[in-house]
């Protein structure tokens, strides 16, 4: 069993935002190889007010006693379909409640925890600045985050909205942090859920968690309206999914050289080995596969 962190943006129940985070919640809460330790809460798809005030919302709907704990950064969502936001730099990291249990965590539970970090990167990289020796200490880091090329959904730029958020802590966590994998943009777009995999939940008949159900409808609607694409991409679900079943992933050992300037954007610059930091950017062996869990640990 895994001792799982989730460092998220969860906006799932505030319209015209993203719920990958949420799901990806349900589904590490679902999965019986999961003991998570903790949720810490981050801003990308929102203000870190309102992803804290989800968070705990969610957990409470659940019944569930997982502590949540809330991040640090001076954030805020201007326009979600443009990615266009307003940020300032925090420098006071030892302030920040979810940097600090992180590390409280990782040293308890030396190279037993799992970090699952699905939005803006502040967290860690306050964490790294509280206790530089974490990176020795963590079993593996997950990061759903960057490109390596423009997203396109019907011929309309998605912009990155996780590591160009607070770039100085993506380029931390790129240089710093050890066992590190990256679900990219561009690899998570291929696993598309689509209307048939809607349907395979209908399909089961008396499913569980029918209010999540419920809200993935909604929101591959919301979606629609902003891309005019029937289909979705889970974005952080993929990356969950990837650090409990990783046999249906494929690892592809990559060399990153990404400045500030680049991180701005999101965009992860591959070069030659000799010249790069070494990472991992696993992809899907199989997408339907990948669908098939979440509907398997979520739903059935």
């Amino acid at each position: 069993m895994k001792k799982v962190i989730f460092d998220c943006d969860n906006t799932m129940g505030i319209k015209n935002r993203d719920i990958d985070d949420g799901l990806a919640l349900l589904y590490l809460i679902n999965n019986l190889d999961v003991e998570l330790k903790g949720v810490t809460c981050t801003y990308g798809n929102d203000r870190l007010d309102k992803v804290f005030t989800q968070t705990v919302k969610l957990i409470d709907d659940l019944s569930l006693e997982i502590p949540v704990f809330k991040g640090n950064g001076n954030y805020d969502m201007i326009d979600y379909v443009k990615c266009e936001f307003k940020t300032e730099e925090t420098k006071n990291y030892l302030d920040n409640d979810a940097a600090k249990f992180i590390v409280e965590m990782v040293n308890r539970y030396p190279n037993e925890i799992s970090i699952l970090a699905t939005g803006s990167l502040q967290n860690l990289y306050d964490a790294w600045q509280i206790d530089k020796s974490i990176v020795e200490k963590i079993k593996e880091v997950v990061v759903m985050g960057g490109i390596t090329e423009p997203l396109y959904f019907n011929n309309k730029v998605m912009n990155e909205l996780n590591f160009s958020v607070c770039s100085r802590a993506a380029e931390c966590v790129i240089n710093e942090f050890k066992n590190l994998s990256i679900l990219t943009g561009n690899s998570c777009m291929e696993i598309e859920f689509t209307q048939s995999d809607l349907k395979e939940i209908e399909n089961i008949g008396e499913f569980k968690n029918k209010f999540v159900f419920e809200k993935l409808c909604v929101w591959m609607d919301e979606f629609k309206e902003m891309y005019g694409y029937d289909s979705i991409v889970l974005w952080d679900v993929i990356a969950a999914i990837y650090l409990t079943d990783s046999d249906l992933f494929k690892d592809n050992t990559t060399y990153i050289n990404s400045t500030l300037e680049d991180l701005n954007t999101g965009k992860l610059v591959l070069v030659d080995n000799s010249l790069g930091i070494k990472i991992n950017i696993p992809s899907a062996k199989n997408s339907s596969q990948v669908n098939k869990k979440l509907i398997e640990v979520v739903f059935k």
